[in-house]
C-alpha cells in the first residue's frame, strides 16, 4: 500500500516539529541567551531590576523617566513598594512573565545595574588581546625557589646549587664566598650540605638553654622569644648596630652573667650569618619557569589523550580480534574503568599520586610537580576512556568482511600491507567518530581535573578551559567574561571538530 503525499507529510512534520521546538527551548534559546549575557559585565547574581533601590536613584531614573507612559509606572509601581524606614523601594518577587514584562519597562528607562551593564564586544576583545587574566595565556615567569623568610635547606642537590644557584655569580664574588663557606659538596651523596655554624636552630637553642631561662627562671621564656624574632627580624636588614642594640637592651634588662652574654652575642653573629646567606639564596635561586596557562594546557590535555586514546583503544581491539582466549573477560577489565564515574577515577588516582607512589618511588611531588602534572592527568584520561573506543574499534573489525582478508592472504599480502591496504581503510568511519568524540570531550575536559587538582591547578598550569570559565563564573563572579569564554570555546571546538569530520569525511569516500 503507497501512503499518500499528504499522510507522508504529516508523519514527518508530526516527528520533527516536536523536535525543533523542543531544540529551539533546550538550545537555541539558552545560547542565545548566552550570547546576550557574554555582551555585559554581569557578575552572576545581580538582577537587571533592581531589588532594592534608593528613593532618589528609582524615582529620578527610573519612575519619573519620560520615556515611561503612566500604564508602565502603574506596572512598576503594583511591584515595588515604598519603604519609608530605609527610604527606599523595594521590589516583590517575580516570575515568568510579569518579571520578562517588568524588564522591558526597566529597560525603556536606559536604567543599568551596575554589575548588569552592557559592555559589547569588551569581552571578547579582551580575550584576544590578551587581557583576560595572566593565567589563561601561556607565559615564561621567574620562580624564586627560595624565599628569605624559610630556613635554610639543610642540602641542596649539585646540579640546583651549581646550575642555578652560582649560574650567574662570579667564583671571586663575596656572595660566592659565602656560599662556599656555609654549603660543602659531599661526594657520596652528590648533595651540597649545610654546615653546622649556620644551623638556625642551633643559634636558637644557646639562647633557649641560657642558665637564667632553662634553670634560675629569672628570664621569662617570652623575652628570650620576643628577642629571637627580633633578631631574625633585624639580620635580614644586615645591619649590626641594630642587632647588637637589641642585645645590649635584652642585657641591660636582666642580670645575665658574663658567659650568658657571651652566648647571646655568638647567636646574635649566627643570626646575621644565616641571614646573609639566606639574602643570598632568595636573590640568586631563581629559574625561569614555563607556565602553559589555560590555553596551552588545554591543548596539550587534548592533543595527547586525544593521541593517546585512539592509539590504545585500536591497540586493544586488534589484540582483541585475533580470537584470544578469555577475549570477553578481557574486554569487559578494559571497558570497567569506562563504567566509574569520572570523579571516582580521579579520587582512586589522587590518593595513588599521593600516598602509594611516594611510599614506593621515595619521590614526594608527583601531582603537585607542574612537571609531572600535565602528563599524569593525561594518563589517567587514557586510562579511564580508552576501553569505551576499544570497543566502537572492535565493532568496526569485526564488520570487516573475512573473506576480503582470507583473499588477501591467498595473494601474499604480508600482515602489514593487509592493516594498511584493507583494516585501516575500512575502519575509517570508526575512526572518524572516535576521533569527533574524543577531541570533543578533551576540549570540554571538566570532572577528572577539577577532581585531582582544584583551585590549585593555576599554580602548576593544569587548568583547563571550561574550569577556568567555571572560576571565572562562580569563584570571581564574572559571569559576563565566562560566558564570552564560553562562546569561544564552543566555536572553536565546532570549527576543529568540523574540519576534522571533513577531512575523515573525504578520505572514507577515497577510500
Amino acid at each position: 500500500m503507497v501512503e499518500s503525499k499528504p499522510r507522508k507529510a504529516f508523519y514527518f512534520l508530526s516527528f520533527v516539529i516536536p523536535c525543533l521546538v523542543l531544540y529551539l527551548i533546550f538550545f537555541i534559546t539558552p545560547f542565545g541567551r548566552g550570547i546576550g549575557i557574554s555582551l555585559t559585565n554581569w557578575d552572576g547574581l545581580t538582577p537587571k531590576t533592581p531589588i532594592s533601590l534608593s528613593k532618589d536613584k528609582f524615582e529620578s531614573q527610573i519612575l519619573n523617566s519620560p520615556k515611561l507612559s503612566q500604564k508602565d509606572k502603574d506596572k512598576l509601581l503594583s511591584v515595588y513598594s515604598y519603604d519609608e524606614k530605609s527610604d527606599t523601594y523595594k521590589r516583590m518577587q517575580l516570575k515568568g512573565s510579569k518579571r520578562s514584562s517588568i524588564e522591558k519597562i526597566v529597560k525603556k528607562t536606559g536604567y543599568e545595574p551596575e554589575k548588569y551593564k552592557f559592555v559589547g564586544l569588551e569581552n571578547y576583545k579582551k580575550i584576544f588581546r590578551g587581557e583576560a587574566s595572566e593565567d589563561f595565556y601561556p607565559r615564561v615567569s621567574i620562580l624564586s625557589k627560595f624565599n628569605e623568610s624559610s630556613d635554610l635547606p639543610l642540602a641542596i642537590t649539585k646540579k640546583e646549587f651549581e646550575r642555578e644557584i652560582c649560574k650567574t655569580l662570579q667564583k671571586t664574588s663575596d656572595e660566592y664566598k659565602s656560599l662556599a663557606l656555609a654549603y660543602e659538596l659531599n661526594k657520596d651523596s652528590g648533595k651540597y650540605i649545610l654546615s653546622n655554624r649556620y644551623d638556625e636552630f642551633d643559634a636558637s637553642d644557646a639562647l633557649w638553654y641560657l642558665p637564667e631561662v632553662d634553670e634560675l627562671k629569672t628570664v621569662p621564656e617570652e623575652d628570650i622569644d620576643a628577642l629571637i624574632r627580633s633578631l631574625k627580624t633585624s639580620a635580614l636588614t644586615q645591619d649590626y648596630a641594630v642587632g647588637r642594640s637589641l642585645v645590649a637592651k635584652f642585657i641591660s634588662t636582666h642580670r645575665l652573667s658574663k658567659s650568658s652574654q657571651d652566648v647571646i652575642y655568638d647567636s646574635c653573629n649566627a643570626y646575621y650569618r644565616i641571614a646573609k646567606i639566606k639574602l643570598i639564596l632568595s636573590k640568586n635561586w631563581k629559574v625561569k619557569n614555563f607556565n602553559m596557562g589555560v590555553i596551552g594546557f588545554t591543548l596539550f590535555f587534548a592533543i595527547f589523550s586525544v593521541i593517546g586514546i585512539n592509539v590504545l583503544a585500536f591497540g586493544l581491539a586488534l589484540a582483541l580480534d585475533t580470537g584470544l582466549r578469555g577475549q570477553k573477560v578481557l574486554r569487559t577489565i578494559f571497558f570497567l574503568p569506562n563504567v566509574l564515574s569520572m570523579v571516582i577515577v580521579a579520587l582512586i588516582w589522587s590518593m595513588i599520586f599521593v600516598q602509594l607512589l611516594p611510599a614506593i618511588t621515595g619521590v614526594e611531588k608527583w601531582i603537585s610537580d607542574s612537571h609531572k602534572t600535565p602528563w599524569l592527568l593525561v594518563f589517567v584520561a587514557i586510562w579511564q576512556g580508552c576501553g569505551y573506543y576499544m570497543i566502537i574499534y572492535l565493532a568496526g573489525l569485526q564488520n570487516i568482511p573475512t573473506d576480503i582478508i582470507e583473499a588477501a592472504k591467498i595473494d601474499g599480502a604480508s600482515g602489514w600491507q593487509r592493516f594498511t591496504s584493507i583494516t585501516l581503510p575500512m575502519m575509517l568511519p570508526s575512526l572518524t567518530i572516535s576521533l569527533f568524540m574524543t577531541i570533543a570531550n578533551a576540549l570540554k575536559s571538566f570532572d577528572l581535573i577539577y577532581a585531582m587538582i582544584g583551585q590549585t591547578g593555576y599554580s602548576t598550569g593544569t587548568v583547563p578551559f571550561v574550569m577556568d570559565i567555571y572560576f571565572d563564573a562562580f569563584s570571581l563572579k564574572q559571569a559576563g567574561m565566562a560566558t564570552a569564554k564560553a562562546m569561544v570555546l564552543f566555536f572553536v571546538i565546532v570549527i576543529i571538530t568540523g574540519v576534522q569530520l571533513f577531512v575523515m569525511k573525504r578520505k572514507e569516500i577515497e577510500a
